[in-house]
């Protein structure tokens, strides 16, 4: 073992010192400074590292990469004395290695998050759903009025949702709504309500949740005082027979 306490620090700092030589090193840091604040700052460096990441196992060929810049450090460490000591009181030797190890756990937790967004991708596109047109009826305006509009069933998987879009509207007034409705042997059920832009054009697109209970024959807009109408109260102003 070489005989300058100085070169000895790594050793103590790893527990790698028997007992006489540790007492020896313990007794040299009290007379040397340049030690005691070499061994200060591997302390700070080193004291959060197992708590800063998570284990994560990278893929092997960027394990190969990365351990290769370890090794490649620990063969310079291996350099002529005087190399090593003008290395070590730089504090340039243990920086990259710190950094090479980080670098790697860090990449290993982006490939882990990586595989699971890649994961969850596959999960939301077996999840993805096969749109097939029902039918599509337009909408015919009462007497003297200009309006026209279309209405569409798309069957989603098990769900069917009914698309209602028109143009030409009347802009609406206060809290007045177009309301549409859906007619079952001259019984209305509520299925949507909307207000059109400035331009005159609407949308709605609703959810038929009973499509199987009921037997719709009939689809229609009416303009409406609130959007809270259980019924009917105006005029009917575009509507089809389904």
């Amino acid at each position: 073992m070489n005989n300058n306490p100085c070169e000895w620090l790594l050793d103590y700092f790893n527990g790698q010192l028997d007992e006489v030589p540790r007492r020896k090193f313990e007794n040299h840091l009290s007379d040397c400074r340049e030690c005691r604040a070499e061994l200060d700052e591997l302390a700070m460096l080193t004291e959060d590292l197992p708590y800063t990441v998570t284990p994560v196992e990278p893929p092997s060929e960027m394990k190969k990469r990365v351990l290769g810049n370890v090794f490649q450090s620990e063969k310079e460490a291996e350099q002529p004395k005087q190399q090593i000591k003008e290395k070590r009181r730089e504090n340039k030797w243990i920086k990259p290695l710190l950094a090479a190890v980080l670098f790697a756990s860090l990449i290993g937790n982006a490939y882990t998050l990586l595989s699971q967004d890649k994961t969850d991708n596959s999960k939301e596109e077996k999840r993805e759903t096969i749109d097939r047109l029902q039918t599509s009826v337009a909408l015919k305006p009462g007497e003297g009025v200009p309006m026209n509009g279309r209405a569409t069933l798309v069957e989603k998987n098990d769900e069917t949702e009914m698309i209602i879009q028109a143009e030409n509207l009347e802009p609406v007034e206060g809290s007045q709504v177009y309301q549409v409705w859906l007619l079952e042997e001259g019984k209305p059920y509520r299925a949507g309500t909307f207000v059109p832009n400035s331009d005159g054009l609407g949308a709605v697109s609703y959810r038929l949740d009973e499509t199987e209970e009921h037997k719709w024959d009939t689809v229609a807009i009416t303009l409406e005082p609130t959007e809270k109408s259980k019924a009917p109260k105006g005029d009917i102003i575009l509507s089809s027979e389904l």
